[in-house]
């Protein structure tokens, strides 16, 4: 018998017990085998025992893992149910009690009532935004109802006036017209501001992308500026650095706005001073130039702690510089809000007695183009229009005088009609250079008769002439397919320009 390859602890024995004389024997060798089998049977079922226990300890210790997260969840659950309880608006008559955390029941009901309650709140959120929506849509109508009702009057005023100048006229009547002109100046810059702040607040502003020369476009502000500043007995100084690239890309009307806002107020706040006007070139790449710009004046000042307050609308400084100086307080906000289109920030240094210094920095592209110059006073050449052929549609019988008065001074051949259907038809049955439309009629307004001619003539330019100057009513007269906008009171020099632009006839300049 092999005792090697019996059970190890059987083998010691036998070798400890049995010498091999015994082994021998066949009858001990069949009890051998069989306890060896028992031995080897034994640690089978050792074996069995010891894995089962570790599955079974590794499974609890799964299941306890399971558990602690479970009772991590849920008084994390637990934790956001509460914070939700706190940060909802609880339902009136109720209030936040103490709930026990083990309370699932009660707290998610008491989450559901806050919901239901938001829910309601914000139904009632919802309506009243839609009144201040339709509030805001009667205001923007306000607006283009009044504008249009004072401004259609305002046109003829403005427009016998500057004809009355033209004339010989005595020195007292010269004297009395240059007064009605400046109030009426004063009365349109007002309707101006309070029509150009409601088109800001409601994001209607879009800067134009066009060239431009800023150094020629602030020597014109000057020039348009040194009367009303010869009258306070102040004098203009210009600093222009010849750096500046002579072209660059922006808004001029916009940018020109800026500057006349702050020109404007330098010489209204200073009596016997200098208002110097300085454009520097901060830096400049291949296609961007920074431009820094300032307006500083020798006038009143402003006290440190009131500085603030002028940029709110409808503020000044005190109640006193309204009365003495006018003016409604707009004029510094739109200043504001226009820079603030082009990424900069208006800043002010200034103490009371000293003076003011407004200044900002203009981030432009280079444009490598000649610029389109800007045509002045002197460029009107009453030759120009001659032998044109234009539709004036027009209701306001005043309004046609002196639109006729104009245009026949130019030597433009003018024709008639007293609303849309009646120029919509003239228009079918004659051929014009350019038809200037009124928008709001009787019969057929200016949109729809724009709309119908388009039907049948894509060419002619439309200009709306109108007092409705509301940024809906441009949009809406550009998408009904008119060209332009000339706003009532025109300035003449304005209607000149446009209709030599869209006639295509070239002005000398």
């Amino acid at each position: 018998m092999d005792v090697n390859s019996l059970h190890k602890i059987l083998k010691r024995q036998i070798n400890r017990h049995l010498s091999a004389e015994y082994l021998e024997n066949e009858r001990l060798q069949q009890f051998l085998q069989a306890v060896n089998e028992s031995y080897l049977n034994f640690d089978r079922d050792k074996e069995l025992l010891e894995h089962s226990a570790l599955l079974n300890e590794r499974e609890y210790s799964d299941i306890n893992e399971k558990l602690k997260e479970e009772v991590s969840q849920r008084r994390q659950s637990v934790e956001k149910l509460m914070e939700a309880i706190h940060l909802i608006e609880v339902p009136e008559g109720e209030s936040i009690a103490d709930f026990d955390p083990n309370n699932l029941v009660g707290l998610v009901s008491f989450l559901q009532r806050q919901i239901e309650y938001r829910k309601t709140i914000e139904d009632e959120l919802r309506k009243a935004k839609e009144l201040a929506e339709l509030a805001t849509q009667a205001k923007s109508d306000f607006l283009s109802m009044m504008s249009h009702e004072i401004r259609t009057p305002l046109n003829g005023i403005v427009g016998m006036t500057y004809l009355m100048l033209q004339e010989e006229v005595p020195p007292a009547l010269t004297e009395n017209l240059k007064t009605l002109q400046f109030s009426i100046e004063h009365l349109q810059a007002l309707i101006n501001d309070i029509l150009d702040f409601s088109k800001i607040e409601a994001g209607k502003v879009e800067l134009e992308e066009i060239n431009f020369d800023l150094k020629h476009l602030v020597s014109n502000i000057k020039r348009a500026q040194q009367a009303k500043a010869q009258e306070n007995g102040n004098r203009i100084r210009l600093m222009i650095d010849d750096d500046i690239p002579d072209s660059l890309i922006g808004d001029s009307l916009r940018i020109g706005q800026v500057l006349t806002n702050l020109v404007s107020n330098a010489i209204k706040f200073t009596h016997q001073g200098t208002i110097t006007i300085e454009l520097s070139l901060e830096n400049r790449t291949e296609d961007r130039a920074s431009v820094f710009v300032s307006v500083q004046d020798t006038g009143i000042g402003i006290a440190p702690e009131k500085q603030e307050a002028i940029f709110t609308m409808f503020t000044q400084a005190n109640s006193a510089t309204t009365r003495k100086f006018g003016g409604t307080g707009l004029g510094l906000v739109i200043t504001k809000k226009l820079l603030e289109l082009y990424g900069s920030a208006i800043q002010i240094d200034s103490e009371e007695g000293k003076g003011a210094k407004f200044s900002f920095t203009l981030d432009l592209a280079i444009s490598h183009s000649v610029p389109s110059i800007i045509a002045t006073a002197d460029a009107l050449d009453t030759k120009t229009l001659k032998g044109l052929k234009i539709l004036l549609v027009e209701d306001y019988p005043v309004n046609v005088k002196v639109a006729l008065k104009f245009l026949s001074m130019w030597g433009i051949s003018v024709e008639t009609a007293e609303n849309g259907l009646v120029g919509t038809n003239k228009c079918r049955e004659g051929e014009f250079d350019l038809v200037l439309m009124d928008l709001q009629m009787p019969v057929m307004d200016g949109y729809t008769a724009a709309q119908e001619i388009r039907k049948f003539n894509a060419d002619v330019p439309i200009i709306a002439l109108t007092a409705s100057a509301t940024f809906s009513n441009r949009d809406r007269a550009v998408l009904v397919g008119m060209n332009d906008y000339v706003t009532k009171p025109f300035n003449p020099k304005d209607l000149f320009y446009k209709i030599a632009k869209y006639s295509q006839r070239q002005i000398n300049v």
